[in-house]
């Protein structure tokens, strides 16, 4: 594993429609891994302006040198007051194994540590990568939430 520096974190807009769909684009193993096909740009562009109705989600891009290499998608407070919750840490398929994953995940930490004592992440669909990635970060299984839904923990000191 390669160690990562100079990882930026960039809100996502409505104008970022065009940057998640070709991230989306080079990831298709996630979106077969959850059991549907790759969003299209208009796709994108509508959960894009949901997003915006929802005072509690951030949704961020995660950049290296000017270009976007993930996708960061959490709600804060949720479950609860005192928890945030990662719904999506995607990191372009071609450059997964790198630490930018954990890279990200670490600078979230930083950013919300004093906010919430509890980060939760939910893994979709049949994808052993997503399990092992949460477990390696010190997050816990918590629950299942059905055939295609687990919830891992994570105590933050």
């Amino acid at each position: 594993m390669k160690i990562v520096s100079c990882l930026h974190f960039r809100p996502a807009q409505l104008a970022s429609a065009p940057e998640i769909h070709h991230l989306y684009s080079n990831s298709p193993t996630y979106f077969h891994l959850i059991g549907m096909e790759v969003p299209t740009l208009s796709d994108v562009e509508r959960e894009l302006e949901v997003l915006e109705q929802d005072p509690r989600r951030r949704v961020l891009l995660l950049e290296r040198d000017g270009e976007v290499v993930g996708y960061l998608d959490y709600k804060l407070p949720y479950p609860e007051e005192g928890a945030a919750t990662i719904s999506l840490l995607l990191i372009r398929e071609d450059l997964q194994g790198q630490g930018l994953g954990a890279r990200a995940l670490g600078e979230l930490e930083s950013q919300i540590k004093g906010q919430v004592g509890r980060l939760f992440a939910v893994v979709y669909g049949d994808n052993p990568a997503a399990r092992r990635f949460w477990l390696r970060q010190g997050f816990a299984h918590l629950r299942d939430g059905g055939p295609s839904l687990s919830w891992y923990v994570k105590e933050l000191i």
